[in-house]
């Protein structure tokens, strides 16, 4: 459920939407990108399958494998065929699904992530990624920044960022209850 403080922020960041300024031109480097030169390597050239995203654990895992000759992407629950990719299952501990395609058993590794930020050092690894519930650190080292003015396109972007936390939080709580209801009516109905 939604709080009227969330839905005044999501009318206040849609009527701002309207309003915003001219962009500057997109970059042509991507931040999902390895940087430019790193050691990250593309598949082998005969491997059109990797192995790019992982949601759930066990058997109930989806894991997206990615087909670089058709340039799609497909989730597949384990134990399931779509496409011809059969996912026989997902190590967790490794990061590594194993699939049959044409009739040939493959093991992928899911594709390690990477970071670049323009104040980075190349040989040092990629820092990890800050859970929504912790601060997020400070441009400048040591010394906190003061909070945005009110109004400004940063406190906008701050509000922005925390809706969307909490909306992913709401939802997060949602389907763990639904999970949980779903076990409880399992379980009454094999009892009866």
């Amino acid at each position: 459920m939604i709080r009227p403080s969330q839905l005044a922020v999501l009318a206040l960041a849609a009527a701002l939407a309207g309003r915003a300024p001219a962009q500057a031109p997109l970059t042509k480097d991507s931040p999902f990108l390895p940087p430019a030169g790193s050691a990250e390597a593309a598949p082998a050239a005969n491997e059109s399958l990797t192995l790019t995203g992982v949601s759930g654990l066990g058997k109930n895992a989806l894991v997206c494998i990615y087909d670089t000759q058709a340039k799609r992407g497909y989730w597949i629950p384990v134990g399931t065929t779509t496409e011809g990719i059969k996912v026989l299952n997902y190590d967790n501990a490794r990061d590594q699904a194993v699939i049959t395609v044409g009739g040939q058993q493959k093991l992928l590794t899911l594709r390690n992530s990477s970071i670049a930020n323009a104040g980075s050092n190349p040989g040092q690894p990629a820092p990890s990624f800050a859970s929504p519930t912790t601060a997020m650190p400070t441009p400048t080292q040591g010394t906190p920044q003061p909070p945005p003015p009110p109004g400004s396109v940063a406190q906008q972007e701050t509000e922005a960022r925390m809706l969307v936390s909490d909306l992913l939080e709401i939802g997060m709580q949602q389907r763990k209850a639904y999970e949980e209801a779903q076990k409880k009516a399992q379980a009454e109905k094999k009892k009866s």
